[in-house]
């Protein structure tokens, strides 16, 4: 039941990426390798990146990475990649992660023990290491 619930948000999370590349706010901006896959990171001004664009503004190179996003869309439309993460870089900027199967990539699939056990983790390594003021909690949990 939960591992369905984590399955539909992801979902709905890759059709709002598609929905963006497709209408152009955002793009790829790299393509990355990891043992015996790959993946493309897409971004733009949403993510605090800068969009994609030939270097030279030769019209051709920016159409040919509108067919390349156009690409990406359709096989997260099909559901044969799908957002696997996130790429932070150092100026606060981020990518989207985008892989999958026919990247060479397993399909990400929530398990809720694992979920758990890391939520857990999490929580005694917070719990450990940070001071998170109760008060000031409470009132962030307040705010609509």
């Amino acid at each position: 039941m939960d591992e369905n619930i984590i399955r539909e948000i992801q979902r709905d999370i890759d059709l709002i990426i598609a929905f963006l590349l497709l209408t152009g706010q955002i793009t790829l901006t790299r393509v990355y390798f990891g043992p015996g896959y790959f993946g493309v990171t897409v971004g733009g001004p949403l993510t605090g990146a800068n969009r994609l664009e030939s270097s030279n503004g030769n019209p051709l190179g920016n159409v040919t990475l509108d067919i390349v996003d156009i690409l990406i869309a359709i096989l997260i439309l099909k559901d044969e990649i799908n957002l696997v993460g996130l790429f932070i870089a150092s100026d606060a900027r981020f990518s989207l992660s985008i892989s999958g199967p026919i990247f060479g990539r397993a399909k990400v699939v929530p398990i809720t023990k694992y979920l758990k056990k890391n939520q857990k983790e999490f929580h005694t390594i917070v719990s450990n290491n940070f001071f998170l003021d109760d008060e000031f909690l409470s009132v962030l949990k307040n705010i609509r």
